[in-house]
């Protein structure tokens, strides 16, 4: 397996003649039309490349590198090492191709476009959640514990991705400082933090806005983070990151792949997709039980054993105080934030954070 990136120097057109030399674009391909993609991504130009591909650049020296505590992690070298070209199956990761522009210090990330299967917001079914979760699982089992080498994988501590987001968003509120230049950066990058930061402190009284930057701005509880049963995480199983086709699962975007609890990946996923994202159906959050019990009876049949039921329970509630850490503002991001289903939604939030730090 290729563990050191090819190099690039010109053009696209260049790149692509390179690519077609390795053998991971058709003979004679050519790019018939392009178009700059966006949609909430922290630094990375994103382009289609039609027919067929879409090209991810991605500055080498970003703010995440300071951020994550692990300099030589990311998603070119975690394709490189060859952890997303060989997933277990139903999973698959988009990625054909890795090269870095020398002079450019960048990522060229070729990938194959798998939008038509990426479900709009909401529209995410009770079976694309099992299909997703069954896989998930089985990615989770396989690196379980240290399985597969895990620990010689190129990843950030998932302290370290936590960090990445919690400590600019307690910048951002503007009551705590900040000396370290990564922070400014990424707030100055990440334009929803900027917008929707606001909005939700409005949300919350003043006595849950404060108590929410107070265990935002806490760095104790991240120590636990690392001390339960690591996997390998993808980091952000959100719905843009998530095609599904059939039973074959295609994950995007492993930019905040870390070491860690496998609880911490799941409750990235329910908080975007039955929190602050639920699907059109009228459910409320607690009806989503069920699915959090299928996910566990697929990861121990996957194991082939039973795992400790209680430290998931509590690396569980660990990731609910990460998640809303890192993006917990994404509860804002609706019509009108002012409503009172609005705002019971984030008192909601904010009130299961306060249980988890009082157990």
């Amino acid at each position: 397996m290729t563990t050191t990136a090819p190099q690039t120097r010109g053009t696209l057109e260049d790149y692509l003649r390179e690519a077609e030399a390795r053998k991971v674009v058709p003979a004679g391909f050519r790019v018939l039309e392009q178009e700059r993609l966006s949609g909430g991504r922290t630094g990375a130009q994103v382009t289609a490349l039609r027919p067929g591909y879409v090209l991810k650049v991605l500055p080498r020296n970003t703010w995440r590198v300071a951020a994550m505590q692990a300099p030589d992690a990311g998603e070119g070298p975690l394709w490189l090492s060859g952890a997303t070209r060989e997933l277990p199956a139903p999973l698959a990761c988009p990625t054909v191709d890795v090269a870095v522009h020398v002079d450019n210090d960048e990522w060229w990330m070729l990938m194959r476009d798998v939008s038509d299967g990426i479900r709009p917001r909401g529209a995410f079914t009770e079976l694309d959640e099992r299909v997703l979760l069954a896989a998930i699982a089985r990615l989770h089992a396989h690196y379980w514990d240290g399985r597969n080498g895990l620990d010689r994988l190129p990843l950030a501590p998932v302290r370290g991705t936590t960090a990445a987001l919690a400590e600019p968003l307690a910048y951002a509120s503007g009551r705590t400082q900040s000396s370290a230049d990564w922070v400014r950066r990424c707030v100055e990058d990440f334009a929803p933090l900027r917008m929707l930061l606001p909005r939700f402190l409005e949300m919350l009284d003043p006595a849950d806005a404060d108590f929410y930057i107070g265990f935002v701005s806490d760095r104790s509880w991240h120590r636990e983070l690392d001390e339960a049963t690591s996997t390998l995480n993808h980091g952000d199983l959100r719905r843009a990151n998530i095609a599904v086709a059939g039973e074959r699962i295609t994950l995007l975007d492993w930019e905040f792949a870390s070491r860690g609890p496998a609880a911490c990946d799941l409750q990235h996923h329910w908080f975007l997709h039955f929190w602050a994202y639920p699907p059109e159906d009228g459910r409320p959050i607690e009806a989503r039980a069920p699915l959090r019990d299928f996910y566990l009876a697929e990861l121990e049949a996957a194991l082939g054993r039973a795992i400790d039921r209680a430290q998931f329970e509590r690396s569980w509630g660990l990731g609910w105080l990460r998640v809303l850490s890192m993006i917990g503002f994404c509860l804002a991001d609706t019509p009108n934030p002012a409503a009172p289903e609005a705002r019971l939604r984030a008192k909601a939030a904010v009130t299961l954070a306060r249980a988890v730090l009082d157990a």
